[in-house]
């Protein structure tokens, strides 16, 4: 009887290890912060940016996407603000992926350390035509191995330095997900764990 309760121990801790938690990570007037005084909200786009990602928004600090809309803020080039996404993690990380878009461009910070560059040189076409842009093909795209090494369970941070340098619409919009294994996880590899020491002791 010992033996098969040990087996049960030993088989839950490792078929069910592959169970994981996704955090998602997306632009909203919910989720992100900026450093502004003014609240971030979801803004009408500029009819020339890509369409907002799976679940998330294009967000700003004021009306600045669309110039047709009633009350269009125009940004001053040389503006820089900082948009913030706070989440925490339970384990270490097992995936990850991001994809960034903004107007005109943006640089990309995980928990302080800098990942990508803004493009600061132009030309501005549309948004930035090197670096992020607010384009799907000026998209910043990062996986776990870009991702993972700055994470680390608890709270985190990502934050987004988006640039106004050549024209009057101005957002930002990103999309993604951290992977980490479910709390439970760690409870059955340790029954797991403990049935291969009673499986030893047995011998």
């Amino acid at each position: 009887m010992m033996k098969r309760l040990t087996f049960l121990f030993l088989f839950s801790g490792v078929f069910l290890v592959a169970k994981a938690d996704n955090v998602p990570i997306v632009s909203s007037a919910t989720t992100t912060t900026n450093s502004t005084s003014s609240p971030t909200q979801n803004i009408d786009t500029n009819p020339a940016w890509a369409a907002a990602m799976g679940g998330s928004s294009w967000v700003s600090f004021a009306s600045t996407g669309n110039p047709s809309d009633a009350g269009f803020v125009a940004v001053a080039n040389g503006t820089a603000v900082t948009f913030t996404d706070t989440f925490t993690l339970n384990g270490p990380v097992t995936g990850a992926y991001l994809a960034v878009l903004a107007d005109d461009t943006a640089s990309v910070w995980v928990n302080g350390t800098e990942i990508e560059a803004a493009n600061l040189t132009g030309p501005y076409p549309k948004c930035a035509a090197t670096g992020i842009g607010c384009l799907t093909t000026t998209a910043g795209l990062f996986n776990t191995a870009q991702l993972a090494p700055y994470l680390h369970n608890g709270v985190n941070d990502i934050q987004f330095k988006v640039y106004q340098e050549g024209g009057s619409s101005y957002g930002l919009d990103y999309a993604g997900a951290i992977t980490t294994p479910e709390p439970s996880t760690f409870c059955l590899l340790g029954a797991g764990l403990f049935g291969l020491a009673l499986l030893k002791l047995r011998k």
